[in-house]
């Protein structure tokens, strides 16, 4: 039996708490359910929209999510997550994801993908594009193009931008001016505030059948949200460094001194600066 093993069942636990966001340990965040909102009519009108935030605030968590739930049969999903694709290789990977042949000439791709869009008019392509603030010009410039291919009398898919909170800046710089001009929504994850946090910490615990009221002492939570900055993927990883350092000194609480230790082991951690011995 190995030290994680030994760490969850001396508390109880079904598992180590705090691991990647699943369906069980899922937190509706009034932000994230505006930007599922938001992304649902964007498909549904087949427009383009852009879904923004800083490192870690779990945009690509949340588009993948909404991405799994969505109707099979009224909507196909490219996801697209190399955002160094070249114009020629971001066509190439739209033809492969619809199921047609690639080629390395962007004229037969062209072809693929109108074909494609005209086989299954009832269905709505969807095209998520990660990282998009590391796209090349003619990239984002190939999508949009792509948005009048055969110029359709209504729109042929759904495009969703996934980026920094500096994108929508960069688009609206002269040489994106008319990819921005499509923008029907724009959404900007912001941190998650103490409430939030102390609803993620308890959701984390009782996914993993954890079910006692205290486990983070207050002074603990609240270096927490100081540390981390509400930035969910640091408040991720953080309470989970916490709770191993809790479980290995055989402790049942995670007082503010075992967050201290724990914040030895996290790097990248947007708050407080850490303590040095």
């Amino acid at each position: 039996m190995n030290d994680l093993e030994l760490y969850t069942r001396s508390w109880g636990a079904t598992a180590v708490p705090f691991g990647p966001l699943s369906e069980t340990q899922w937190v509706a965040i009034a932000s994230q359910q505006r930007a599922v909102t938001l992304l649902n009519q964007t498909v549904a009108l087949r427009g383009v929209m852009l879904l923004s935030g800083g490192n870690g605030m779990g945009k690509s968590t949340l588009v993948g999510r909404w991405v799994r739930q969505l109707e099979n049969r009224l909507y196909t999903p490219v996801n697209l997550t190399q955002a160094t694709l070249s114009s020629s290789g971001l066509l190439a990977s739209l033809a492969r994801g619809v199921g047609k042949r690639a080629s390395m000439r962007r004229e037969r791709n062209l072809d693929e993908l109108s074909s494609y869009l005209s086989e299954h008019d009832r269905e709505t392509l969807v095209i998520i594009l990660d990282d998009a603030q590391n796209s090349s010009h003619s990239t984002l410039e190939e999508l949009r193009l792509l948005l009048g291919l055969n110029l359709p009398s209504q729109p042929t898919f759904a495009l969703v931008l996934i980026g920094d909170e500096y994108l929508l800046g960069q688009l609206q710089l002269r040489n994106h001016r008319a990819l921005c001009s499509r923008l029907g929504a724009h959404h900007l994850l912001t941190p998650w505030t103490l409430e939030e946090i102390q609803t993620y910490l308890k959701t984390g615990l009782e996914a993993v059948g954890i079910n006692r009221s205290k486990v983070f002492e207050p002074a603990a939570v609240d270096l927490l949200v100081r540390a981390t900055a509400g930035v969910p993927r640091s408040v991720c990883l953080l309470a989970r460094a916490a709770w191993l350092e809790a479980a290995r000194a055989e402790a049942r609480e995670i007082n503010a001194q075992t967050l201290q230790q724990a914040m030895e082991q996290v790097p990248g951690l947007t708050g407080l600066t850490r303590h040095n011995p």
